[in-house]
């Protein structure tokens, strides 16, 4: 069982994509059809049923019942998800009243995951937790093809450019985010606070 992580699907968002939309990495997508497809198909090509997936935020746009048909298509054991700005409340309080196997864990705001002697807050949001904090890291999404400014910070997202072998779309394992996070960080920490030394 693996546990991966992404954000910001926008399903069903037609000024994201194509000619004129505003996501750079979705220019080439001739409708949200093609789009919603081929996002779902990356996801499943990766994520299997005994996995856990973990979604950011911005799962879609529409009708809470469109959009929970696109959910329900997931590969993944259990999904997790945290409230994006684009996210509504009739959208979570749908899944919450169809979540009858218990697949779905649902979060207004974020969660907390420790690992590697780290604490990590997964929310939509970057987080300002201070650079210098030797154990606070944030992966978060909202910001599509921006690297966030902050050295423990790190954008999952599926538009993110922190992963940029991955097919558009493919969800990120979760020990990777964490190793590429770290990895920003420590080259900050040598150049700004001396290194790695307590």
């Amino acid at each position: 069982m693996k546990t991966y992580i992404t954000s910001d699907l926008h399903l069903f968002h037609h000024n994201a994509m194509g000619v004129d939309g505003f996501i750079k990495t979705r220019l080439h997508f001739g409708d949200v059809e093609e789009m919603n497809e081929t996002i779902i198909h990356a996801i499943n090509s990766t994520v299997k049923k005994e996995d856990t997936l973990i979604h950011c935020g911005d799962f879609g746009f529409g009708k809470p019942k469109v959009l929970f048909e696109q959910l329900e298509r997931i590969n993944a054991h259990k999904v997790i998800l945290v409230k994006g700005n684009h996210d509504s409340s009739k959208f979570f309080k749908y899944i919450k009243n169809h979540n009858e196997e218990g697949k779905y864990e649902l979060h207004e705001v974020g969660l907390i995951k420790k690992a590697n002697k780290k604490v990590y807050y997964i929310t939509h949001y970057p987080l300002g937790l201070g650079q210098d904090r030797r154990n606070l890291r944030n992966l978060c999404g909202h910001i599509h093809e921006q690297d966030p400014r902050e050295a423990n910070c790190l954008n999952v997202g599926i538009d993110s450019p922190s992963f940029p072998n991955l097919p558009f779309g493919t969800p990120v394992l979760i020990e990777d985010a964490f190793n590429k996070v770290e990895e920003k960080w420590t080259s900050w920490a040598e150049k700004n606070i001396g290194g790695l030394k307590d």
